[in-house]
């Protein structure tokens, strides 16, 4: 846990005139003067740039039109803060976040304004209201003798003129932080404060501009955690396996669950202790001190710099500009070197380098966990914001109040009697060579939960200490219990793109559960898959979390329903249901009863009782934790079971004559089909009737305001029906999103693949600059470009396969824009040579290669759904359908 402090505050202000060349020397000059807050003006990052500085969280506003400014803020981690959204400005930008400070919030903004822009008082008097307290420092280029400027210009007389009616003050350096060409030193660089105690304003000549940074201090204190230096663990692994075997207690007698609750604790410590005694730790710097003499250099340019602003001697700023060239050619010789390390010991696969990549797909680095809007106000501190989080949780994971309350007493009384039930049938067990089946199973990356023990750990156990597991999962299994030490969560949250964080809500919680308890879940897992094989269970409409079914099938399915009826000459309508919390909201009972109805053996469904009762959480935000809280409902999120027992508990999905469902996990779809508007939205209508008293009855929920209607017609009218959902009108929208592609009422595609080329276009420009690098090689350039691009392309690419080629081109154009950069080809090489000389087929060709696949997967498939695609016999050939496979070539000649 995370240590606390209060102390002033240390600020520093810097005009960077572009700060994406020197992140190295930044980043070393913030960590080694332990500079808390960098206010940063005149970034010159570009929208699509990546940019980060270790062990700090960076906000950043960019220019989106013109050349250079742009502002942005640094806070080192453990301060506890708030990134904020300012209000619209006029000729000033600026990034600010807040700080909390005593009892009020402190606005820090970097500010800055284009010398050819028109000064506008609205501006600085909008931002110094925003907040009581507030802080403004950066470049205003406004000069005046009152802040120690030289000469006076307009916008410095126009600030002046509003600090003589505002209540704000002024601070400025004593000496310039800039100097022209002519050798003339100014002050642009100043601090506008209001409400805050602060220290001198003195300039620094730390770091590389034409412009010297300012520094200050807030006087204030503020309540700042010491988080640990970033560390490497070594594990000696026979150690762990001597310690393991000797800690390890041969005996193991369990005939109670409370038994096996501490038995499951022991070994937990047992094993956490073993791995603690034999891992060592070693502090890693975040800056790596691993260029000789750049230290040495640094130093050296900061003399030349302060020789040369005393001397002006142009011998002086000769020197300087060499030696600022050194460092980063040097800086920058090293990171390629880096790079091409990493990417040398990586096989040059999709699966190998995906991982990397997927780091250079981040914007920036780590974004701090903002401010929470709680009961009471913003909670700041991480202790505070976690139990804000968690009470947000305790009630989202309460099951719904919807069903009849006699149906729920019958459901109920069903499921209490099964669990006094006495089972007849042998209890399940398992044996150590299955325990040592699924620990191979087990990722090793996955993060550990509260008990510490990485997944690693179990791969070395020895023979006893494996024995022992094996004993407590069969007197587990013997007993019908899930210990509750395996119970527990640990919840870490992420915001969820394009909402607001602010709000708990809003967050998207990641699990992190035992180790143990999981590998015991894979087991209770084995025998739940056996059951279902052995009796065929899940519906065939169900293609969520299920083997050889995806997405990409249930989309075929549906797009081929369409068009074989279009062929038809019938319309189809479709309604797209939105379950809302879904996982979160599982009634127990309910799941329970429906295990029961299905014939589980009843121990194990007396193990899945004791699996979901009593779970508790905690939340971590910063090292803190939150207090433990209960969870009412729901299949525990991080849990490989979960997936299975959410298909089971919607596996009675009512089916109406003449509507077919369509299922993915809890993606839901029914669509229905006729020759006239009128039978179609009848038949829709008692569907959505019956899936709506089939919801009510097992307390789901469907959010009408996400629900949509698709009437797939070729005719231009649309339809005067609509559809009614709990009282409510769902209308017919012209395209609907289902499982990643937008369906549009004509099937055209038109808008699916608009949608992809922009995605894969922003994904080609965040790793624009590798694809340019001349230091890897073509063969990997290539395979980020498969790994990363075309896989967004062609993502269930054979549902849309007969889109028209004037559709399907825009994306062989991207295609062709990559192979030009990836083998620097001029403009005006034939597409057919760029694809010869990669031997890379064309993204038609890749995508009837998709299909012919999928075909394969189609012919020999066990679900009748599954093998009915593409099969219907169609009057007219009017329309396209699913060829798998079958379709023309493209046409090489485009590009």
């Amino acid at each position: 846990m995370a240590t606390r402090v209060h102390r002033p505050l240390k600020v520093i202000a810097f005009n960077a005139n572009g700060i994406g060349r020197q992140r190295y020397e930044l980043s070393k000059q913030l960590q080694d003067l332990h500079v808390d807050v960098a206010l940063f003006s005149e970034t010159h990052l570009k929208p699509h740039e990546r940019f980060f500085i270790p062990n700090y969280y960076f906000y950043r506003i960019d220019r989106q039109s013109g050349r250079n400014g742009g502002t942005a803020v640094a806070v080192r981690k453990g301060i506890p803060h708030n990134h904020v959204d300012l209000p619209p400005l006029v000729s000033v930008e600026a990034t600010g976040v807040c700080i909390p400070i005593g009892n009020s919030e402190v606005l820090l903004a970097a500010v800055y304004k284009s010398p050819g822009k028109a000064w506008s008082d609205a501006d600085i008097t909008e931002l110094l209201s925003f907040r009581r307290k507030s802080i403004l420092a950066g470049d205003l280029n406004a000069k005046n003798p009152f802040w120690n400027s030289r000469v006076s210009n307009p916008s410095g007389l126009k600030l002046m003129d509003l600090f003589d009616m505002g209540d704000f003050e002024i601070s400025a350096p004593q000496c310039p932080t800039h100097y022209s060409p002519a050798g003339n030193g100014d002050v642009l660089d100043i601090v506008v404060h209001k409400n805050i105690r602060m220290s001198e304003v003195v300039v620094s000549d730390i770091l590389d501009s034409d412009h010297l940074p300012i520094v200050f201090h807030i006087l204030d204190h503020v309540k700042i955690s010491n988080l640990s230096e970033p560390i490497e663990k070594f594990t000696d692994w026979e150690r762990f396996q001597s310690l393991a075997s000797e800690l390890i207690s041969p005996k193991l007698e369990i005939n109670s669950g409370v038994e096996a609750d501490k038995a499951a604790r022991d070994f937990a410590a047992s094993i956490a202790s073993a791995y603690r005694l034999s891992t060592s730790k070693v502090t890693l710097s975040d800056i790596n001190n691993d260029l000789p003499g750049l230290d040495r250099l640094i130093k050296y340019k900061q003399r030349l710099r302060k020789l040369w602003q005393e001397t002006r001697d142009p011998a002086c700023k000769t020197a300087v500009n060499w030696v600022t060239k050194s460092i980063r050619r040097m800086t920058r010789k090293k990171a390629l070197e880096r790079w091409e390390t990493k990417i040398s010991n990586t096989e040059v696969t999709p699966q190998c380098i995906w991982p990397i990549a997927k780091s250079l797909l981040q914007r920036d680095g780590p974004r701090a966990p903002t401010a929470i809007h709680g009961s009471s106000g913003l909670k700041f501190h991480p202790s505070e914001k976690a139990n804000e989080i968690a009470d947000c949780l305790e009630i989202q994971f309460t099951p719904h109040d919807l069903c009849d309350e006699n149906h729920e007493e019958r459901v109920e009384a069903r499921v209490q009697a099964l669990l006094e039930a006495v089972d007849e049938n042998p209890p399940l067990r398992i044996r150590p060579c299955d325990v040592q089946k699924l620990i191979k199973s087990l990722k090793l990356k996955k993060a550990c939960g509260i008990d510490g023990i990485p997944n690693e750990c179990l791969r070395h156990l020895p023979r006893r200490p494996l024995v022992h597991l094996t004993h407590l999962f069969n007197h587990c299994f013997r007993l019908s219990h899930f210990p509750n030490t395996w119970k527990e969560a640990k919840i870490i949250t992420l915001p969820k793109p394009g909402k607001d964080p602010k709000f708990p809500q809003n967050l998207r919680p990641i699990s992190l559960l035992s180790t143990t308890g999981k590998l015991f879940e894979k087991a209770i897992l084995k025998f739940l898959h056996k059951h279902i094989e052995e009796r065929d269970l899940l519906n065939a409409s169900q293609f969520g979390f299920r083997a050889r079914h995806s997405t990409t099938l249930q989309c075929m399915r549906l797009a081929d329903h369409v068009t074989l009826n279009f062929n038809n000459k019938m319309s189809t309508a479709a309604v797209f249901l939105d379950i809302e919390k879904a996982f979160d909201t599982t009634w127990h009972s309910g799941l329970l009863f429906k295990l029961s109805k299905l014939e589980f053996p009843n121990s194990l469904t007396k193990l899945i009782g004791s699996f979901l009762s009593k779970r508790k959480f905690r939340v971590s935000v910063e090292g803190e934790m939150s207090t433990p809280r209960e969870m009412q409902a729901g299949v525990p999120q991080g849990s490989v079971l979960s997936p299975t027992l959410f298909n089971l508990y919607i596996n009675d999905a009512p089916h109406t004559q003449g509507v077919h469902l369509a299922l993915f996990a809890d993606d839901t779809c029914l669509y229905a089909t006729d020759r006239k508007e009128g039978f179609i939205v009848r038949k829709l209508q008692r569907g959505l009737s019956s899936m709506e008293t089939w919801c009510e009855r097992w307390n789901i929920k469907i959010n009408e305001d996400k629900t949509r209607g698709v009437y797939f017609s070729r005719g231009r009218r649309p339809p005067e029906s609509c559809l009614t959902l709990n009282g409510r009108n769902i209308p017919f929208v012209n395209s609907a999103k289902y499982l990643g592609v937008i369906f549009d009422k004509r099937v055209t595609w038109r808008l699916h693949i608009e949608m992809i080329e922009a995605k894969a276009f922003r994904t080609f420009i965040r790793v624009y600059s590798l694809f340019k690098s001349e230091r890897l090689s073509a063969n990997i350039k290539l395979t980020l470009h498969k790994a990363l691009i075309r896989s967004v392309m062609t993502y269930a690419s054979p549902a849309w396969e007969f889109a028209a080629d004037t559709h399907l081109v825009k994306l062989q154009r991207l295609q062709n824009k990559v192979l030009r950069m990836i083998g620097n080809f001029p403009r005006r090489t034939p597409v057919r040579d760029l694809h010869m000389a990669f031997k890379i087929p064309y993204v038609y060709d890749y995508i009837t290669k998709l299909c012919r696949q999928q075909a394969e997967v189609i012919q020999n498939h066990d679900n009748e759904n599954v093998r009915n695609i593409g099969q219907g016999e169609a009057r007219h050939r009017k329309y396209k359908r699913l060829k798998l496979g079958g379709g023309q070539a493209y046409d090489r000649s485009s590009d």
